[in-house]
């Protein structure tokens, strides 16, 4: 089983190369370098919230070069990596990011670390994990009130209500741009629904939300039914949070 992921992972790296997105998520990493590039200056300092191999890391330091970043990977060896490659360019914490400070377990899944989370996901195909503690801690402890943010990746497998109602005085005093992971089977795990989520950007935050081609398109936001049905069938999975005062067409 062990080869058989080894070498899925070989070919998503390889076709990662390709001119022609060939899944959702490839989809999805080819709209958030666009988002990158189009939002952020040489000098804008961002934020990667479940950096894992650092792939969305790496386009944040290649757009803004002359800021540096903030990165969160609870995986002790993917956390390593990420500082041998990346310290000169960005702060890089071996944190689970969430809304309590403190020692939590978090099911890490061998087979395919990007499904590792605070709580077990139910698998699609059959995986490998095992538990291990990490520390966790709130966004707002972390970043400091001088510090502005312009855009805030999250990607937790479920834990993004967490993160985000850990984050709420960063988000409210910089007003960064927000791209993150949501829906129904992480909801469900964490206790949020689309309701929940909605009603946090729209009252808390003053945002809207998009799609990632939705925004780069200059389209509308989405209405709460758009997203909860979004949320409900996972159609859309990754989406995009703005101030309502930064986009022309909001």
């Amino acid at each position: 089983m062990q080869l058989h992921y080894f070498i899925k992972k070989i070919v998503k790296q390889l076709l990662a190369f390709s001119p022609i997105a060939i899944g959702k998520n490839d989809v999805y990493d080819r709209f958030t370098k666009q988002i990158i590039a189009a939002h952020c200056d040489k000098d804008s300092v961002c934020i990667d919230i479940g950096a894992n191999e650092g792939k969305i890391l790496a386009l944040m330091i290649q757009t803004a070069p002359l800021a540096k970043h903030y990165a969160f990977e609870p995986i002790p060896r993917l956390c390593n990596n990420l500082i041998k490659k990346y310290s000169n360019h960005a702060w890089i914490f071996p944190i689970a990011l969430s809304d309590q400070k403190g020692i939590s377990q978090f099911n890490l899944v061998t087979t395919n670390t990007a499904l590792s989370g605070l709580k077990k996901r139910p698998y699609v195909s059959p995986h490998q994990d095992e538990t291990i503690e990490v520390p966790t801690d709130l966004l707002d402890n972390m970043i400091s009130v001088e510090t502005k943010i312009s855009l805030i990746k999250i990607d937790v497998e479920g834990g993004e209500w967490n993160v985000l109602n850990g984050a709420i005085n960063t988000i409210q005093r910089s007003n960064p741009l927000i791209l993150f992971e949501c829906g129904k089977i992480g909801g469900d795990l964490y206790g949020f629904d689309a309701t929940k989520i909605y009603q946090l950007f729209q009252d808390v935050f003053n945002y809207r939300i998009y799609t990632l081609k939705g925004w780069l398109n200059e389209t509308q936001g989405l209405s709460f039914a758009e997203f909860e049905k979004n949320y409900e069938s996972g159609k859309e999975y990754f989406f995009l949070a703005a101030p309502k005062s930064i986009h022309k067409n909001s």
